[in-house]
């Protein structure tokens, strides 16, 4: 990354400002979190503020317009400064935990390309069953299958893969690690163990 002021995924949901964003002055811009299949996102009212704390609590559910229509808008765009792209991908709300791998492999396959950093999100509260995805046995296979769908996607470069996980609150230790964990080194012939949710911080 060539600078360290950066936004995180959230806020550019479907890759619709990244180069307002850079013109403000980002120098890398994470969009999504992105889904196979568009979805609405938890019914409203969903973004609370809380004044006294001078906080938000924050319950959009993945909302966003499906990988895609992402892709295609990514493809389209014609950067007006240099910032670092990261695509931030997510598992579909109506997509059944057995099928979640695919569901990520159709977001990778559509997104790599278009990346200069892939994020694989499995730490959202807000999406039934995502956090089990973070149990080795899960998280494992799942994230081999986006290494070599970005790999088989994309040639002449590899695309750095990130892991967010967060932990299980009952489990949270009380020395914080971080929540973002490079894995670009994943390979489907030599995975490493994917580090413990608890070791993790939300």
């Amino acid at each position: 990354m060539h600078g360290p002021f950066g936004l995180a995924a959230g806020f550019d949901k479907n890759a619709v400002a990244i180069d307002g964003m850079s013109m403000l002055g980002f120098d890398h811009i994470e969009i999504g979190t992105v889904t196979a299949q568009p979805q609405p996102g938890n019914p409203k009212k969903r973004l609370f503020r809380l004044v006294e704390d001078r906080a938000l609590i924050n319950r959009m559910g993945f909302n966003n317009e499906g990988s895609e229509a992402v892709a295609a808008r990514l493809a389209a765009r014609n950067p007006v400064f240099r910032t670092v792209v990261g695509v931030n991908i997510g598992k579909t709300k109506v997509v059944p935990e057995e099928e979640a791998v695919a569901d990520y492999v159709t977001s990778t396959e559509r997104l790599a390309a278009h990346a200069d950093y892939l994020v694989v999100n499995v730490s959202s509260p807000n999406t039934p069953g995502l956090r089990n995805l973070q149990a080795t046995e899960s998280l494992r296979p799942l994230l081999t299958a986006v290494r070599e769908a970005a790999d088989r996607t994309v040639t002449g470069r590899r695309v750095p893969l990130l892991v967010k996980i967060a932990p299980d609150l009952a489990t949270r230790t009380s020395t914080p690690s971080p929540t973002w964990r490079w894995s670009s080194a994943w390979t489907a012939s030599s995975p490493p163990t994917p580090p413990s949710p608890a070791r993790a911080s939300a």
